[in-house]
């Protein structure tokens, strides 16, 4: 495997049986299923971040009592198993299109992949996390004596959630930024899977054997360490930012 790794052009994979099934180059065909899963991978977090921020800007203007019941809901949604959330997208969409005869979005693929239904459905339970997170990190930001302060020199609540707050449980979520990677790679895992949308990890599923493992590891590992260090210097800026 060490030789193949050294020289990434001699990995082969197999369309049948690994004996006696035709062998094709790994490179450059391995490409076409890493471009799809990045595209939802990326596509999804920041869709899921924009949403949960725009609902969080929406729940911190409620009442305490009102919060506390979303975040309640958000909890008991959060445990929703990745299977169910799939299988009930897949489900509506199929309800609809008998209701009306309009196919809106492909339900899963075959040589087709489908991209607009597992890029939504992909973002419900990260939308989920990053908003209970982002609610726990509000929280704890509107309980500080800066905060106080602030409403003591006139700031308007919007102000202070906007541009104080905002910025504080922003950077206390890239803290987190390794857990929610985690948390949307093996969301992507199963989405490709279910709705066969001929991604890396799917492509991995039907090829297994170490060096395509291996190699594909390798390739999702590259964009997420730079996203770490994005991140990183993001976090920085921040901080940077509020000691200005």
């Amino acid at each position: 495997m060490v030789v193949s790794l050294v020289q990434p052009g001699s990995i082969m994979y197999s369309t049948g049986d690994y004996n006696t099934g035709s062998q094709y180059p790994l490179f450059p065909y391995v490409f076409e299923f890493y471009g799809y899963s990045l595209s939802v991978l990326f596509l999804g977090f920041i869709l899921a971040l924009i949403i949960a921020v725009s609902l969080i800007m929406i729940t911190f203007q409620l009442s305490v009592k009102k919060r506390t019941a979303l975040m309640k809901l958000s909890t008991i949604l959060e445990a929703v198993p990745d299977l169910f959330v799939i299988a009930m997208a897949q489900l509506f969409i199929i309800f609809i299109f008998k209701q009306t005869g309009i196919l809106f979005f492909d339900v899963v693929g075959a040589y087709e992949r489908p991209f607009v239904l597992p890029l939504i459905t992909y973002t419900i339970l990260p939308t989920i996390f990053l908003y209970r997170t982002l609610t726990l990190l509000f929280d704890e930001e509107l309980r500080k004596p800066y905060v106080e302060l602030a409403r003591g020199k006139g700031l308007t609540h919007f102000r202070v959630l906007f541009v104080h707050v905002f910025r504080n449980g922003l950077m206390g979520l890239l803290s987190h930024s390794k857990m929610i990677l985690a948390f949307m790679l093996s969301n992507l895992i199963m989405l490709e899977i279910i709705f066969n949308t001929r991604g890396i990890t799917w492509f991995v599923y039907h090829h297994p054997t170490p060096e395509i493992a291996t190699v594909s590891i390798l390739l999702l590992a590259l964009p997420i360490l730079l996203f770490e260090q994005g991140m990183n210097k993001l976090k920085s800026s921040i901080v940077g930012g509020g000691e200005r």
